[in-house]
């Protein structure tokens, strides 16, 4: 199921946004001016499709709609003031209404409250979210970031990370909040929470970055890979003199078939080794099948090539993904260059000294990290939230953002959703952009 049209109505008490999803292309852009709510609106639909309702209750909104592909609507709306809540509380009212295809409704209401939603002393969160340092009762600042933060900005940005207290929610609305996986790529990407911690005796964050974080996370991945690979090779050696005697005395392969099979298996390989997930073995060559080949041997062959299809066809699913990854930093890059291995990816420098991913700029690591994130961490057909896509990237990477993007939504099918003021970012594609507006005067 994929989301087709988003609105707002009175978010912060004054903007109302309708925002059509471009369904065909997968890429929708919301463009405004400071102030107008782009970030806060990200933040509610993460909070629509969350199984914690905190950043509904924290946010100041009237009614949000979500219209389905499949002809469902999903409506939350808040009354701040119930009528049997008591003067001056934070009491609210939320009420969820999905509405089928065929117009039949179904409705739940739960009464929240904002600073009891969490189910801890306010003492603990900076416990549980070690990057928040608290500097008063309700106040945090974001060690890296130097943001200060209210309790409900926290539970807005955090309340996934938090022990909140949730009421008993009827199976369709669980069913239907799940429906989407949504990811929120907040503007905060160089480093991961879990990536800082404190000691007993040291109060500073201790931080690995996020790019040290993802080229682990891939050399997992790429050995992985290479593990699956070995496995499937030995069963198909292991079984290899049985099917050859199985194998009918003149396979239907002709000789040419077999070159062109052959040619292409090599091909595949050296794509593999360039792309950095296989290393190079012995001497490479295009093998040429001579027209008249013993029937015995062509047999064998005929096998050779289907076990070689086979084995490499575990790194289909990957190579695409690396390679895109490798060719947008480069083609990007100046003096520098992306290697990919077992251990990731790595860099070095024009004269082949390697570079600590540490020394980058801030802007060739948010390039990494969004890219990464997009291509490596996104899962098929969900609905990716981005804030601020062009954050410390020059004017030029910001030009080129849209094209890399189209190209990874076209691989991995996911729809996306971009919140800026770039018009860098948008270039010429006002045509899947929503500018958003301030009320009628």
């Amino acid at each position: 199921m994929r989301v087709k049209h988003i609105s707002v109505e009175k978010l912060f008490g004054r903007f109302d946004h309708p925002i059509p999803m471009n369904q065909a292309d997968r890429i929708t852009i919301i463009h405004a001016l400071n102030g107008f709510g782009k970030t806060t609106l990200l933040r509610l639909i993460a909070g629509v499709f969350s199984q914690s309702d905190a950043a509904l209750v924290a946010i100041p909104f009237q009614r949000m709609k979500v219209e389905f592909d499949s002809g469902e609507t999903l409506c939350v709306s808040k009354d701040p003031r119930p009528r049997f809540s008591e003067p001056g509380s934070d009491e609210s009212i939320l009420q969820f209404v999905l509405r089928d295809a065929l117009g039949q409704e179904m409705s739940f209401v739960r009464l929240a409250r904002r600073p009891e939603e969490v189910n801890v002393s306010l003492g603990m969160i900076e416990e549980l979210i070690p990057e928040l340092d608290q500097i008063a009762p309700r106040v945090w600042r974001h060690l890296t970031s130097g943001e200060v933060l209210s309790l409900e900005e926290v539970l807005v940005k955090y309340g996934e990370r938090l022990p909140l207290k949730q009421d008993a929610k009827p199976d369709w609305l669980n069913a239907v909040r799940q429906s989407v996986r949504v990811s929120f790529i907040q503007t905060e990407r160089l480093s991961l929470p879990t990536e800082v911690r404190r000691t007993r005796m040291q109060q500073r964050p201790m931080r690995i970055r996020a790019v040290q974080q993802y080229a682990d996370e891939l050399g997992t991945l790429i050995k992985q890979k290479l593990t699956e690979y070995g496995a499937l090779s030995q069963t198909l050696d292991r079984s290899f003199p049985v099917r050859i005697l199985r194998q009918p005395p003149v396979p239907a392969v002709t000789s040419d078939k077999l070159d062109e099979d052959l040619k292409a298996i090599e091909a595949r390989r050296s794509r593999l080794v360039e792309a950095g997930l296989l290393t190079q073995e012995g001497e490479t060559g295009a093998f040429f099948v001579p027209p008249q080949i013993d029937p015995t041997q062509r047999a064998m062959l005929a096998v050779y090539a289907k076990d070689a299809q086979e084995k490499l066809s575990v790194f289909d699913d990957l190579v695409q993904k690396v390679e895109l990854f490798k060719n947008s930093i480069n083609q990007r890059f100046l003096y520098k260059r992306m290697l990919i291995g077992t251990s990731g990816f790595s860099f070095e420098t024009q004269e082949h000294e390697p570079l600590d991913p540490a020394s980058l700029s801030s802007g060739e690591q948010h390039e990494i990290v969004l890219l990464y994130q997009l291509l490596f961490r996104v899962q098929e057909n969900s609905l990716i939230l981005i804030d601020e896509p062009e954050i410390s990237l020059h004017v030029a990477w910001q030009e080129q953002f849209l094209s890399d993007l189209k190209a990874i939504t076209e691989l991995s099918h996911f729809d996306v959703l971009i919140a800026t003021h770039s018009p860098q970012i948008i270039s010429d594609q006002w045509d899947i952009t929503v500018q958003l507006v301030g009320p009628a005067a």
